[in-house]
């Protein structure tokens, strides 16, 4: 599969020309950044929506430029194939093969695409007609080697012919996604339907028929709350471009862009939305935008990232943004280390240690259930007379090898001798104020060697 190395987007928007500002290195992996409100997060969106175009019109691309720099803007995608696409006025038509997947299955979502699925336009009608918003996403469906749904001109054959690949192709996957995000509710039929409009014209109508708990929802969009109406347009969305994708050739450039898609997904659904991406979405290249700073940091630790921060630089003339790559406490600490501040190494090693220690809780609790542990715990008991002090030694003994059997995933496996020392003699001291006891280099690297051994093994 091919992927991004590098993109650059210069003079692009709110990016100016100054390449420390304007360029991210995915290296070919995930990409996830955090942004926040204004930084740029909508300007790299806005850049692989002219990726995903076959020919684009030069006059709006030019309106794309950094209205603070007179230059022109251009996109350098930078591909781990040493091919380099540029999108510049004198750059309009991609050729590139692999490029003209992302024109059919179209690959970017953002929050405004799943108000289609619920957002009621007609207020004259109860029903949501998703009719217009299928016709453009399915425009360029590949039928056979030659002709895409697009092709057909006859309204009543393209009608049908969408029908059958909704209700054959393409239901099943969309209730699959769902069932990720939520089992009470599905939908049980895409309901087609003609009707004549005032003016005598012929209306194309389809509609989406939910089940929710063996209950038929016809107005679903009144019932459902907003994290089911997003689950369900996320469903939609993903199922056409996993379908749609599987059709193409394997050397396709395979992205899936996600700008702020999780605003109304609870954290439950949120963290589905992670697995689906891992499960289903392995061969795509993601990049996943997000201003929301708590569900960033979570995130990091889910998948495999490249992960920047972004942020509004007010300081100069105009407003522009602010690039930082986004490193772990252990990658911080080693930073600090190298560039000898030794006390701010010192404090990221103990939130790394906090971290791990937080893993490592979470493994113990979740080796047996609460009802397995107590059952345990109690037959261990009933072996002793407790009120018989001479016994309490060896109580407190089967108690420890009980609490010792319970730690038997090895996930991770921490000197607690080894952290103790470290927390008590160098760590701690780090986040106060107190010079009483200095902090040697050679300690630091012991702490960071022994905190590597640990991350070793988790």
């Amino acid at each position: 599969m091919i992927k991004i190395d590098k993109l650059t987007l210069n003079n692009f928007r709110f990016f100016g020309d100054d390449e420390k500002y304007n360029s991210f290195n995915p290296q070919g992996k995930n990409l996830l950044i955090y942004g926040e409100n204004g930084s740029g997060k909508s300007s790299i969106f806005r850049a692989f929506e002219f990726l995903a175009q076959t020919k684009i019109n030069k006059n709006i691309f030019l309106e794309s430029g950094n209205i603070f720099n007179q230059n022109n803007p251009s996109l350098i995608f930078e591909l781990d194939n040493q091919e380099k696409i540029i999108i510049d006025k004198k750059h309009l038509e991609n050729s590139y093969g692999y490029l003209k997947a992302l024109a059919i299955y179209k690959p970017m979502l953002e929050y405004k695409n799943l108000l289609k699925i619920h957002y009621q336009t007609d207020k004259s009608k109860d029903e949501i007609n998703i009719y217009d918003m299928l016709r453009e996403l399915f425009r360029e469906y590949p039928l056979d080697k030659s002709r895409v749904l697009g092709d057909i001109k006859n309204p009543d054959i393209y009608f049908t012919t969408l029908k059958d690949i909704l209700n054959s192709n393409i239901l099943n996957d969309i209730n699959g996604f769902l069932a990720k995000f939520d089992n009470k509710f599905h939908i049980s039929k895409f309901f087609f339907d003609k009707e004549f409009t005032e003016d005598g014209k012929v209306e194309f109508i389809i509609n989406i028929k939910i089940d929710f708990m063996n209950n038929s929802l016809n107005i679903y969009h009144h019932f459902l709350n907003e994290a089911r109406l997003s689950a369900l347009a996320i469903a939609i969305h993903f199922a056409i471009i996993r379908n749609v994708s599987d059709k193409l050739q394997n050397n396709s450039l395979k992205l899936l862009i996600l700008d702020d898609l999780l605003m109304s997904l609870d954290m439950s659904n949120r963290l589905s939305l992670i697995s689906i991406l891992k499960d289903y979405f392995k061969d795509f290249q993601i990049f996943l935008f997000t201003h929301d700073r708590a569900f960033f940091e979570i995130l990091k630790d889910k998948m495999p990232w490249k992960s920047y921060e972004i942020f509004v630089n007010s300081s100069g003339e105009f407003e522009e943004p602010y690039i930082k790559k986004s490193l772990n406490y252990f990658e911080s600490a080693k930073k600090y280390f190298d560039e000898y501040d030794y006390s701010a190494c010192a404090n990221y090693l103990r939130k790394e240690i906090e971290r791990l220690k937080k893993i490592k809780d979470r493994v113990e609790l979740n080796s047996y259930s609460e009802n397995e542990i107590f059952k345990k715990l109690k037959k261990m008991l009933l072996q002793f007379d407790l009120n018989d002090e001479s016994k309490s030694g060896e109580i407190r003994g089967k108690l420890i090898g009980f609490k010792n059997g319970l730690e038997r995933d090895n996930l991770i496996e921490i000197n607690l001798k080894d952290i103790r020392s470290i927390s008590d003699r160098i760590l701690n001291p780090q986040s106060h104020d107190d010079t009483s006891k200095p902090l040697y280099k050679k300690e630091l690297q012991e702490a960071m060697d022994i905190i590597k051994n640990i991350k070793g093994r988790e």
